[in-house]
């Protein structure tokens, strides 16, 4: 939209997390959930929003839905079912863009996806597939450190190993293709030429 550069950031980025970093810190000590700001603001800015407008008008719909608490605590937990599961269909588009072929992206998203319904909690759900990340890149660190490669697989299942080894047969049959070419005289041609003649 012209707002990121060619990394996909946004000037001034720092502020806006910071803002939201900031309100989720003073929640917190107020006992009350996380502050959520960057969803909203997301979504906000994904309708069209520029200004800041939306977000002030968010958290004015946000103090207004105070006063209708009782009524909507009054709704039943499976009434409202039926539309997480919509909700959850659509966010579960973006596992397309997980690095499936690290392990430590795969591991952890799965864990991540899966803590969630059962525990019951989103907050579960990302602690654990933050923490299952942590170990398996310290991990992979420390082996890398010990001489033991770290392993990731390609499209086709094959291990980065195999994909090298693969690699240089390709490129050593390719030279050794090239070299019977540049040896060879192309003697085909001579043949043309002599049947040209007998034609003649």
């Amino acid at each position: 939209m012209g707002y990121v550069d060619e990394n996909g950031d946004f000037p001034k980025s720092k502020w806006a997390f910071s803002a939201d970093a900031i309100a989720t810190i003073i929640g917190a000590l107020f006992g009350l959930s996380p502050v959520t700001s960057y969803v909203e603001s997301g979504a906000g800015v994904e309708a069209g929003a520029r200004t800041g407008l939306c977000a002030v008008l968010t958290g004015f719909l946000f103090f207004i839905s105070i006063f209708f608490a009782p009524i909507i605590a009054s709704i039943p937990a499976w009434a409202t079912g039926g539309s997480l599961i919509i909700v959850g269909s659509l966010m579960a588009r973006s596992l397309t863009r997980i690095d499936w072929n690290r392990h430590s992206h795969a591991i952890s998203a799965f864990v991540t996806v899966m803590m969630m319904p059962l525990s019951y909690s989103i907050a579960y759900g990302l602690i654990g597939g933050t923490l299952v990340y942590a170990v398996m890149e310290g991990t992979f660190w420390i082996l890398d450190k010990v001489g033991i490669a770290k392993p990731s697989y390609d499209e086709d299942g094959e291990t980065s190993d195999e994909a090298d080894e693969k690699g240089e047969k390709s490129e050593e049959k390719g030279e050794d293709l090239k070299e019977e070419t540049d040896s060879d005289p192309v003697p085909a041609k001579e043949g043309k030429e002599g049947d040209d003649d007998a034609e003649a």
